[in-house]
């Protein structure tokens, strides 16, 4: 089953050598201790094949406190993780290439290539429109609009649900979307949410949320908000990660995955369903009980649906046909 998978860490955690105990290591070395083509992070080149990866978004992950800790602007440490991934993939050529819509994914493909696409979670190293387009040329594709702090753009859900996007924010949706580069709300305020779907006129996505209503995170979506981005067309990467799939067992567990799949599905329908899985991007409590340790083990994933009663096109659409609809949406 091909994987589209929406959302992964891997880029940032290339710069983390295991074992050690230092914080923001992205920021106190210049070059990585790991490569794409085979690390110890739950993904690297070998692992995509093993996951039969048809595209993989690598998210650039930037860290607004450790930006004013380190003095290095946000807009700067975009441009240090972009050239990271570009060296990256120029080094591994051969294997994979960045691509930025369907037309270049389909043609990777044809060369036995994997496909990368390069997004960034934390709007905030946007502040005019001009920055905007220039990341936009540059082939980034999603935005995740805030992390876990409150910007120009809009507040997160980890600080207050009630308050939304702020008028930058309305701004950057609306200019996002004219030039053909997708919305993602995960950490964005339940407000919000409803904010962009007020304005939205082509498909949003949450890249990596879960079901509120299984495991009462603020990071998880309400039922109003599953229903709210369905009808807008767009997609839900739903993820493994501990803390967002129960309140009670930190072991990332395949059959507990199932059931915010299959609770979306029953609200929501199969349209809506994808996989964002936030690999790479938070830390297992019980490493060696989780049934999920890398993207290497989500065909597992796909034989639990087929087994929990989702038929081989309903599992086709989950694991990449939706993200792929969504995908004709961008230039």
């Amino acid at each position: 089953m091909q994987l589209i998978d929406l959302h992964a860490d891997t880029l940032t955690a290339l710069y983390y050598r295991s074992g050690e105990k230092l914080k923001d290591q992205e920021f106190l070395r210049e070059l990585p201790v790991a490569n794409l083509a085979q690390n110890n992070c739950a993904i690297d080149l070998a692992k995509l094949r093993q996951a039969d990866s048809l595209a993989q978004f690598f998210v650039l992950w930037l860290n607004l406190h450790a930006c004013e800790l380190h003095k290095v602007s946000p807009w700067d440490l975009f441009m240090k993780q972009y050239q990271q991934l570009r060296q990256q993939i120029d080094t591994f050529n051969s294997q994979i290439s960045l691509v930025s819509n369907v037309a270049e994914l389909v043609a990777a493909r044809a060369q036995n290539k994997l496909a990368g696409f390069v997004c960034v979670e934390e709007g905030a190293f946007i502040s005019s429109l001009e920055q905007l387009d220039v990341a936009y040329h540059l082939g980034v594709r999603y935005i995740t609009l805030v992390w876990n702090y409150e910007t120009h753009i809009g507040v997160p859900s980890a600080i207050d649900q009630q308050r939304g996007l702020k008028p930058f924010g309305f701004e950057m949706v609306a200019a996002m979307q004219e030039l053909g580069m997708l919305v993602d709300v995960s950490h964005l305020s339940d407000q919000g949410v409803r904010d962009v779907l007020q304005i939205a006129k082509k498909p949003i996505i949450a890249s990596h949320s879960n079901v509120r209503a299984l495991c009462n995170h603020t990071r998880n979506l309400s039922d109003e908000l599953i229903r709210g981005i369905a009808q807008n067309g767009g997609v839900i990467g739903v993820n493994c990660v501990p803390y967002f799939l129960d309140e009670q067992d930190k072991t990332i567990r395949i059959q507990r995955m199932v059931e915010h799949l299959e609770y979306i599905y029953r609200l929501a329908g199969e349209d809506v369903l994808a996989i964002g899985n936030d690999f790479d991007g938070f830390g297992s409590l019980t490493p060696e009980l989780d049934e999920i340790k890398t993207i290497a083990d989500l065909p597992l994933v796909a034989d639990a649906l087929i087994k929990a009663g989702f038929s081989s096109r309903q599992v086709d659409k989950i694991f990449n046909k939706n993200a792929l609809r969504i995908l004709t949406t961008i230039n």
